[in-house]
């Protein structure tokens, strides 16, 4: 093989990798994690980020004290978090074979505050529990 036949095969092999990586990154995209409290009155949808797209209360839902509201709500985006990083682990093991592990850390790097930074109205105090048991979602 000369060197022509050489650089041809290693930009087919890179247009190739990239067309993966776009599908990747569409499949990606397309995960929404959902869950509903145990009595069906919360509903929840996240994005891959771990952010709220959807919340939705049933008319039961408002007859609850707000404590057991607050808990169900809670509950419903614990598990919707839990269900889309389950649902990233799908799309990207296969994908990314040994290498997944790494982009597992780096999205949770980038996704989470600096440890000396708190998100706005909670304490930096380390009362949160972390649900994301080793995934892509915290």
């Amino acid at each position: 093989m000369d060197a022509s036949e050489r650089i041809q095969e290693m930009m087919r092999r890179f247009e190739e990798q990239a067309q993966q990586a776009g599908q990747l990154k569409d499949k990606m995209q397309e995960v929404r994690g959902r869950a509903s409290s145990d009595d069906g009155s919360v509903s929840v949808e996240v994005a891959p980020s771990g952010a709220v797209v959807d919340l939705r209360l049933s008319p039961e839902a408002m007859r609850q004290s707000h404590s057991a509201l607050q808990q169900a709500i809670l509950g419903a985006i614990r598990a919707a978090t839990q269900n889309a990083a389950q649902q990233m682990d799908e799309v990207v093991d296969p994908a990314l074979g040994e290498r997944a592990e790494q982009f597992k850390e780096a999205f949770n790097a980038h996704s989470r505050p600096p440890q000396d930074e708190a998100p706005a109205g909670r304490s930096s105090g380390g009362d949160d529990e972390d649900f994301s048991h080793g995934s892509y979602l915290r």
